[in-house]
């Protein structure tokens, strides 16, 4: 024996609010910009756009994730020298001033000179293109694009959502070049 099946009741498609909306969209269009912005220079160097050299640490503060050094990158071959750049994966043990490490600038114009390897140098352009991605979803998701009732409506709305941050991160990318 078995019971009767349920009626399937149909969901009611609501409409979504135009103000959250627009909240949703400038706010995830702002921080997928900001992921992208510091996404850019370490993507460049991940692909090998970049110019090696030696930082000298004219100065650091703090220590883990707030520390924060300084320096003098002189790249190889005395093509160019860069004073008072940002310096990024400086290990604990070699904050002295006056200390020399190995680093990767995208240029003479950039403004932060790469001391770290291995693994830390794709994981600063892979997980700030990963919230990309996830800002562009919640976009879709979170504006209304994806309940939109007629399938083509919806496929151009979810597009044009996704394409926002996809733009903006290459305009970033074009930039950091």
């Amino acid at each position: 024996f078995r019971p009767p099946a349920r009626p399937e009741r149909a969901r009611p498609v609501t409409p979504p609010s135009p103000p959250a909306g627009l909240a949703v969209l400038l706010t995830l269009s702002l921080l997928a910009a900001f992921f992208a912005w510091v996404s850019a220079g370490p993507f460049w160097l991940a692909v090998g756009h970049s110019t090696g050299g030696t930082v000298m640490i004219t100065q650091c503060a703090g220590g883990g994730l707030t520390q924060r050094c300084r320096g003098i990158f002189s790249a190889d071959g005395d093509r160019f020298q860069a004073h008072g750049v940002r310096v990024s994966g400086v290990p604990a043990g070699r904050t002295d001033t006056g200390s020399s490490l190995r680093a990767r600038m995208t240029g003479p114009d950039g403004s932060t000179a790469y001391a770290d390897t291995g693994a830390g140098r794709h994981l600063r352009w892979l997980l700030g293109l990963a919230l990309v991605a996830g800002c562009a979803a919640g976009i879709a998701r979170w504006t209304g694009a994806t309940r939109l009732a007629e399938e083509r409506q919806r496929r151009w709305a979810v597009g044009l959502a996704l394409a926002g941050p996809l733009l903006i991160t290459v305009g970033f990318l074009a930039a950091a070049w």
